[in-house]
C-alpha cells in the first residue's frame, strides 16, 4: 500500500437516501448558521451540542423536517458511540471553546480538550464509521498579526494564542487522517463573524461589537464608542455558513480556505453601517460603552476562496442591513 492511499476504503452509502450531516457545536452562534445552511441546502442535519435539548433554539428559518438534535460532549470519547446512534454520512466539526486570553491562561487544558481532543474524537468516529466527509471549522486565529503584508492560507502557523495553536494542530491531524482513512476533508478559517443569533455562552463568553451596537439600538439605548480607527476583518455569518455548505457539498480535497473580506475595516465604518441599518444613536455621555479595541490590522487574503469556491462576501454596509432585516 502506498503511503497516500487509504488504509480502509470508504463504506458505500445508499445513493437514494438524504445525506445525513452531523454538525457539532450546533447551538452556538456559527453552529446555528451552519445548521440553517445545511438544512436549507437539502441535507438532513443531526445537530449536536453539549446543551440540553430545551436550550437548543435553531434559527427561525431552519427547516424543522430536516433536523434532529443530540446531546454530545465532543471531548468525551465514549459519548460519540453512545449518543450518535443513527446513520451519519459526514461531520462538520464546529464545536469550539473560545475563551478570553485570561480564561485560557486559567484553563489551558479545557481549551485543548475541546478544540484539539474534541476534533480527534470526531476523527476517530469518522474512521470507525468509515464516513465520507469531514469539514473542520478552523479560525483566522491560526494567523499571526501583521500590518506589513497580506497573509494567505500558506501563512498559518498557529498564531499568537493557544486557541490558534490548537486549531492549526487539528487541521494537520485532519489531513493526515484523511490520507490514512480515505475521506474527503477540508477546513475553513473565518475572520470575525457578525449576524443574527449571537449570544453569550460559557464556551464563548463575549459578543462582538456589532452585536453590542445592534442590541443597543433595539433597546433604544444610546452608546458611546471608543476605538473608531481600530480595525478588524468582518464577515457576515450567513455568507460563511452558506459557503461552507457549498465547499462541503463538492470535493474538498484536503484544502484550507480563509473566509475573509480581504480587508481590515476601521470600526468607524462598522458604526456607520450600524447607524444606517439599526438607527444606532451615539452619545458621548451614554452609559453603554462599545469598545473596538484592540486593533487587529491584519489583512487576510480571500483570493484563493474567490477563485476556487466563488466566495463573494457582503460588504459591511450590506451585511448590517441584512442583519437588521433578520431581527438583530
Amino acid at each position: 500500500m502506498k503511503l497516500d492511499e487509504p488504509a480502509h476504503p470508504r463504506r458505500r452509502r445508499d445513493e437514494h437516501r438524504q445525506m445525513r450531516v452531523l454538525v457539532t457545536g450546533a447551538a452556538g452562534f456559527f453552529g446555528r448558521a451552519l445548521v440553517r445552511a445545511f438544512a436549507r441546502g437539502g441535507d438532513h442535519v443531526i445537530a449536536a451540542d453539549i446543551l440540553p435539548p430545551d436550550q437548543f433554539v435553531p434559527r427561525s428559518d431552519t427547516p424543522g423536517d430536516r433536523l434532529e438534535y443530540v446531546v454530545l460532549d465532543v471531548a468525551d470519547p465514549d459519548a460519540w458511540s453512545t449518543e450518535v446512534t443513527g446513520p451519519v454520512d459526514g461531520i462538520v466539526q464546529a464545536a469550539a471553546l473560545t475563551p478570553s486570553v485570561q480564561e485560557a491562561m486559567g484553563n489551558p487544558a479545557g481549551l485543548v480538550s475541546v478544540n484539539l481532543i474534541g476534533t480527534l474524537n470526531a476523527l476517530e468516529f469518522a474512521r470507525k464509521e468509515q464516513l465520507g466527509k469531514f469539514l473542520f471549522i478552523s479560525s483566522a486565529g491560526v494567523y499571526n498579526q501583521s500590518e506589513e503584508e497580506v497573509l494567505t492560507e500558506d501563512d498559518a502557523d498557529g498564531g499568537f494564542s493557544l486557541y490558534g495553536s490548537a486549531k492549526i494542530a487539528a487541521e494537520i491531524m485532519l489531513y493526515r487522517y484523511a490520507v490514512m482513512f480515505g475521506f474527503d476533508a477540508g477546513a475553513i478559517r473565518p475572520t470575525s463573524m457578525y449576524g443574527p443569533a449571537e449570544e453569550f455562552r460559557d464556551t464563548r463568553p463575549f459578543v462582538t461589537q456589532a452585536k453590542q451596537l445592534a442590541d443597543a439600538a433595539l433597546d433604544g439605548a444610546p452608546v458611546r464608542v471608543i476605538g473608531l480607527e481600530d480595525r478588524c476583518d468582518w464577515v457576515f455569518v450567513d455568507d460563511v455558513a452558506e459557503a461552507a455548505h457549498r465547499f462541503y457539498s463538492g470535493t474538498m480535497g484536503s484544502r484550507s480556505f480563509a473566509f475573509s473580506s480581504g480587508e481590515a475595516i476601521p470600526f468607524s465604518d462598522v458604526l456607520a453601517a450600524a447607524q444606517d441599518a439599526f438607527g444606532v444613536v451615539v452619545d458621548e455621555n451614554a452609559e453603554m460603552l462599545v469598545d473596538a479595541t484592540p486593533d487587529r490590522p491584519t489583512t487576510i487574503s480571500c483570493d484563493k476562496a474567490r477563485a476556487e469556491l466563488g466566495w463573494n462576501p457582503m460588504g459591511i454596509a450590506e451585511g448590517m442591513r441584512r442583519y437588521a432585516e433578520l431581527g438583530g
